[in-house]
């Protein structure tokens, strides 16, 4: 029987990779009729009844619907449907650690990453953060520790997934022209843990109920970070950081860290959880804080241009992202907002909008939508654009110390991806300088 491949992006390339690998028959199904596939069959033009009888499984890429007729069809006949991450798990020999959550994943992922690597464990990142998992799964060693950045719409599509250690991080707002529902959308991030047993480790965001109350359907060791309370696991007193498992351990002082913000604080909680119930000594933790770096195009200050700083933030793809990062900026600020619609209720966006932030630019496919919200609770300064290089052409205008570029929202309505989105950022405010 074929294995089937429904869509073929990053994803579903890295699902054929796997399984061709392995050795499996493997087959493509995808929607843009006409693709070429160097010799792989190819499903898509035929009757979906027709295709269906050759296919024992089907793997589907992210962005598939998953009530599409295919699919729904393939539900009908029980013929098993999941998703590249599942894939690769199910050919996986070595330990996972996974991280899940609205924001924060990637930096949180790259730091556990960073810290394994300097205590001479074998480990790298995969997943959401880019390199596909399934891809390389079957090729690595048992040694190897699996860092995961693991998406909703991966979860959506998991059956026997389970990571040695599993975090949410926060649950805000996000994909809700996917998921349709709030509802939904928590329960895909709670499904990193429900295959998890006495043997595994859960890492919870104490501070954020929704997360918090994850803890009543986990059979795992649980375990929490916090800002504002002393928990098992990491949490903040004053300035400093501590651990608490069978006692409690001072570990840091927040100037420790190198990446700064109250949000960032709280992805080092997370990461420390971890790292000490993998027990990894204390001065490879805090000697990797005092070095590690964000990643690009997640609130990297880019130029100084007649004093004012332009920040890139085009990893900012929801409004709870959107708003840590303007909490974290010190002196008045122009804010830069836009890009494709994903449902958000925008209102909350102005309704947290620290008093710094002294303009905000709407542009893009939804500045209307986010103009519109602003009215009910925002006073400032708001206006509007038709593009970001003319957000850009107006933000550098404004008496202000900061430019942040924090869209709020995904890049769909003109470029591929954030990172696309990003460093036509960074080239466009070039023009700016003398």
């Amino acid at each position: 029987m074929l294995t089937l491949v429904y869509g073929y992006g990053v994803s579903g390339k890295s699902a054929v990779k796997c399984l061709q690998s392995l050795g499996r028959e493997v087959a493509i199904y995808t929607d843009n009729i006409g693709e070429s596939f160097d010799g792989i069959t190819d499903l898509s033009g035929i009757n979906i009844e027709d295709a269906l009888k050759q296919v024992g499984l089907i793997v589907i890429s992210p962005s598939v619907d998953i009530n599409s007729p295919l699919l729904v069809e393939a539900r009908k006949r029980h013929i098993g449907i999941i998703g590249e991450l599942e894939l690769g798990y199910r050919n996986f020999k070595g330990d996972i650690i996974a991280v899940t959550g609205t924001n924060g994943k990637t930096t949180c992922t790259r730091l556990i990453t960073e810290i394994l690597k300097n205590t001479g464990i074998n480990a790298d990142s995969y997943g959401n953060i880019g390199i596909p998992f399934a891809e390389n799964a079957p090729n690595l060693p048992e040694d190897k520790v699996a860092v995961l950045e693991v998406s909703s719409f991966q979860l959506n599509t998991t059956e026997l997934f389970c990571p040695k250690i599993a975090m949410c991080l926060n649950v805000a707002e996000d994909h809700l022209e996917y998921h349709k529902t709030m509802e939904n959308y928590i329960q895909c991030k709670a499904d990193i843990f429900k295959n998890q047993d006495k043997n595994d480790y859960a890492i919870l965001n104490y501070d954020d109920c929704i997360v918090r109350n994850f803890a009543g359907q986990i059979e795992s060791n649980i375990y929490y970070f916090s800002l504002l309370h002393k928990v098992k696991g990491s949490y903040l007193k004053g300035n400093s950081i501590y651990f608490c498992g069978d006692k409690a351990e001072y570990i840091c002082d927040c100037q420790d860290i190198k990446i700064k913000g109250e949000h960032n604080i709280a992805n080092c909680l997370a990461v420390i959880t971890a790292c000490k119930i993998l027990n990894i000594p204390n001065n490879v933790i805090v000697g990797t804080l005092k070095n590690f770096d964000l990643s690009a195009h997640r609130l990297q200050m880019v130029e100084v241009i007649d004093g004012v700083k332009y920040y890139n933030d085009s990893k900012s793809t929801n409004i709870h992202s959107a708003i840590s990062a303007c909490k974290a900026m010190e002196t008045r600020t122009t804010l830069l907002v836009g890009g494709y619609d994903k449902g958000l209720d925008y209102t909350k966006l102005f309704s947290e909008l620290p008093i710094k932030i002294n303009t905000v630019i709407c542009f893009g496919a939804n500045r209307d939508k986010i103009c519109s919200a602003s009215q009910k609770s925002f006073s400032r300064t708001i206006i509007k654009a038709d593009n970001l290089e003319d957000a850009l052409e107006i933000a550098s205008k404004i008496k202000c110390e900061n430019v942040l570029f924090s869209p709020a929202t995904s890049s769909y309505d003109r470029f591929l991806s954030y990172s696309e989105r990003g460093e036509f950022f960074k080239e466009y405010i070039k023009r700016f300088k003398n």
